[in-house]
C-alpha cells in the first residue's frame, strides 16, 4: 500500500460500498467484553509527554509536526519528513510544550528508510515525564487507541479509535540524508493502521493504548483524493502509525550512534505469483541470494517464491521488506517459500546492517 506522508502526498481513490445480508440469525458476540478506556484520565497522563514540532529555514516555516518525550534527557521521537527540512545550515527547530513553553531543539539522529528522527531540547523541563513505552507486538485488531498531536497546527488534540489492521505494508518517498537535495528516498513500514483521525501535523505524534502506554508513531494517512476543489481531504480512517518496536530500536540507535541499521536479510526481490489448488496469491520472489548473507546460509535461491515471515502472510515484495525490518536480529525468523510447487520452511537469524 502506498500512502501519503502527514505533510502531504500522493492520494488513491476509490469506492466502497456495504450491503447486509438476509436470511440469518444475527451472529452473537463472544460474551468477553473489551472495557472501553477512561480517554479522559488517558489524555491527562500523556498529553504532558507530547509536543508540537515547528521547523523552518530562512526564517520561514518548512514543517510543523509533533513529537513524544521518551527519556529524562530531552530526546523527543518524531518522524523524519517533519525535521528533515532543519538539517540544512539555516535550518532550526521550535519545540512547544503542552504549557506552551518554547524552546529550541537540535537534531541527533535522522533515519529517512523508517520515517524515525529523535530530536533533542536545549532545555528540559522539570515536570515532565516520558512516555511509558509498551509492547505494541502485543496489539491485536480491535484494541483501542489514541492519537495525539499538532493536526493542521491545532495544538494539544487528540482522537481515539482502534486497530484496524496489524502488519499492514505501507511505502512513501521521505526526505533523504542529504535534506538539501531534491532526491527523496523510499520508506518502507510494517505500519499498525488504526480509524483514529490522523491529519496533517499528527507526524510524529504518538499512538497510545488504553493504559496510556506509547505504541507507535503516528507517520502516514491515506486519502481519497489531492486537496483541491471539489476534492476530499483529510482523514477518511485509515491513518497508520509505525510500531513503536521498531521506532525505540531505530531510536535507540540514533541517541548513540547518530545513525541507525536495519534488519538484513540478503536478497533482491520482486513481486511474484503463485498458482496453488487452482488458485493464484501473490508472493515476493527471489531474483538473488547475496553471498554470505543470512538468506545464502538458510538456503534461499533465486526463484524462491517467499509467502510467509513469522506466520505472517506476504504477498509482494514490499511487504516481504516490511516484515523483515520488523523482525528481531536477536532469535531465528522463519520463512516460507515455495520451490517447484512445493511449500517449505527456511530459517534464519537476521544481521543489522
Amino acid at each position: 500500500m502506498i500512502a501519503a506522508l502527514l505533510g502531504g502526498g500522493a492520494a488513491f481513490g476509490g469506492s466502497y460500498a456495504v450491503s447486509a445480508l438476509g436470511g440469518e440469525e444475527p451472529r452473537k458476540v463472544a460474551e468477553q467484553t473489551i472495557e472501553t478506556p477512561d480517554w479522559t484520565e488517558v489524555a491527562k497522563q500523556t498529553s504532558q509527554s507530547v509536543v508540537s514540532i515547528q521547523v523552518g529555514t530562512d526564517g520561514q516555516v518548512q514543517a510543523l509536526g509533533s513529537g513524544s518525550l521518551y527519556d529524562d534527557q530531552g530526546h523527543i521521537i518524531t518522524n523524519n519528513h517533519v525535521v528533515a527540512p532543519a538539517d540544512t545550515p539555516s535550518g532550526e527547530i521550535s519545540v512547544t510544550m503542552k504549557s506552551g513553553e518554547t524552546t529550541k531543539a537540535e537534531i541527533v539522529g535522522r533515519d529517512p528508510s523508517t520515517d524515525i528522527a529523535v530530536i533533542k531540547l536545549d532545555q528540559v523541563p522539570d515536570d515532565v515525564e516520558p512516555l511509558p513505552v509498551g509492547d505494541s507486538k502485543k496489539m491485536k485488531v480491535g484494541d483501542p487507541v489514541m492519537a495525539l498531536g499538532n493536526p493542521l497546527g491545532l495544538a494539544d488534540s487528540v482522537t481515539t479509535g482502534i486497530v484496524s489492521a496489524l502488519d499492514r505494508p505501507v511505502s512513501t518517498e521521505n526526505i533523504g540524508q542529504d535534506a538539501s537535495s531534491q532526491e527523496k528516498e523510499m520508506t518502507i513500514t510494517n505500519a499498525i493502521q488504526t480509524d483514529a483521525a490522523i491529519n496533517p501535523g499528527n507526524s510524529g505524534g504518538p499512538l497510545v493504548d488504553g493504559d496510556g502506554n506509547f505504541i507507535g508513531v503516528n507517520s502516514a494517512a491515506a486519502s481519497l483524493s489531492q486537496a483541491g476543489e471539489g476534492g476530499q481531504s483529510g482523514s477518511i480512517g485509515i491513518g497508520f502509525a509505525i510500531p513503536a518496536s521498531q521506532a525505540v530500536m531505530i531510536a535507540d540507535q540514533l541517541i548513540a550512534n547518530g545513525k541507525a541499521l536495519h534488519p538484513f536479510l540478503g536478497i533482491t526481490l520482486t513481486d511474484g505469483q503463485i498458482n496453488s489448488g487452482g488458485t493464484t496469491r501473490g508472493s515476493a520472489k527471489v531474483q538473488s541470494v547475496q553471498s554470505g548473507s543470512p538468506a545464502d546460509k538458510a538456503g534461499f535461491k533465486d526463484g524462491d517464491d517467499i509467502v510467509s515471515v513469522a506466520g505472517t502472510k506476504v504477498n509482494n515484495a514490499i511487504a516481504l521488506r516490511a516484515l523483515v525490518r520488523a523482525q528481531s536480529t536477536s532469535a531465528p525468523v522463519d520463512f516460507t517459500v515455495v520451490r517447484g510447487g512445493q511449500e517449505q520452511t527456511l530459517k534464519t537469524t537476521l544481521v543489522l546492517k
